[in-house]
């Protein structure tokens, strides 16, 4: 009787092992990364089925655009599922010119790039090779399982604005943290300054918003400038040149002569040359100065010494600015 209870519990143990065995070999082959990438390709394939069925038609298909389909739907079949990783820079081990050994899997399930298109702002400054994810949005960038991957992160602006407007001290963090993971750049803090608390592009409130507190603060500088460089954009407008001159002429002026000024889109946020021309955009200032932190000038000036630096006002004053302005009445008295 001994004899077989021995047998009955090898028989028990063999099984449980088995299929411990089984569900082991099945994660790893099968892990839940591979599972998300085969869901997302299965959706592509399905979409592009679709789309050749209706261009491969007789009557209205396109022959061209049926074949480019039928090219993308064998290509997303012959797909090889692998882990989609980025080394990013920065934490001191960026050197000798090679890549420090942070690493970053987020694309490695977030792989459909027409949907991370939809869920971020269009022209979003902060590019994905550079910066990664976790910067902004927290979580693990390592990990490779959804629920160790996605703790502590920030899925939308809400989550992330709220642990960042707490105090001065966060944002300085984030803009220590996109410095770090940059560092070729040139340029001091005063670039990743700029970023507001989801890493878009802080928003540039305003001259009038400024001068709600600053003009108690500081009467006879608001005073002064108000009578000068908000005006700067008034007066270059009535000039001959700029009436006369075409639209890529006139934009050459928007650097010194406006506020918020966008090189890439060649717009800016309000003409004159405000506050903001020279303390950078004052979203995250003008936020910190309401909420809990209201009144309290070291919480603000910690941000304006970052946001501010005495290299802008060579951007604009220096000798030979205003040369196309020569060019122009040079050849104005020619042709008289």
């Amino acid at each position: 009787m001994g004899h077989y209870v021995k047998l009955i519990w090898l028989l028990v143990i063999s099984v449980l092992m088995l299929g411990v065995s089984v569900v082991w070999f099945y994660k790893e082959y099968n892990p839940e990364w591979k599972q998300h990438q085969r869901a997302v390709f299965r959706k592509k394939i399905a979409r592009a089925e679709e789309d050749y069925e209706f261009w491969s038609n007789p009557e209205w298909g396109d022959p061209e655009k049926a074949k480019a389909l039928e090219g993308k739907i064998n290509g997303l079949k012959n797909t090889k599922f692998d882990i989609k990783q980025i080394l990013l820079k920065g934490e001191g081990l960026w050197s000798n010119h090679e890549n420090g050994p942070r690493v970053e899997r987020c694309m490695t399930c977030h792989i459909d790039e027409d949907e991370l298109h939809e869920l971020h702002p269009e022209g979003l400054p902060i590019a994905y090779d550079v910066y990664g994810c976790t910067v902004c949005h927290g979580g693990n960038g390592r990990a490779l399982e959804s629920e160790r991957a996605h703790e502590g992160s920030h899925a939308d602006r809400k989550a992330m604005e709220g642990p960042r407007t707490a105090s001065a001290d966060e944002f300085i963090r984030m803009w220590k943290r996109l410095r770090e993971l940059n560092p070729e750049s040139e340029e001091g803090l005063r670039v990743e300054s700029f970023y507001g608390p989801t890493g878009e592009y802080q928003i540039y409130v305003g001259r009038r918003k400024c001068i709600r507190c600053h003009k108690k603060m500081h009467p006879e500088h608001v005073e002064r400038w108000s009578k000068t460089k908000f005006k700067s954009f008034e007066r270059i407008e009535k000039e001959p040149d700029y009436r006369k001159g075409s639209t890529e002429y006139k934009k050459k002026c928007y650097k010194c002569h406006t506020t918020g000024y966008r090189e890439d889109k060649k717009v800016y946020s309000e003409p004159g040359v405000g506050c903001e021309a020279c303390h950078g955009p004052g979203e995250v200032y003008s936020h910190l100065m309401a909420g809990e932190h209201k009144g309290d000038v070291k919480e603000g000036q910690k941000l304006v010494r970052i946001s501010f630096d005495f290299k802008i006002c060579g951007n604009c004053h220096v000798p030979k600015r205003h040369e196309m302005r020569k060019e122009y009445f040079k050849g104005i008295a020619h042709m008289k």
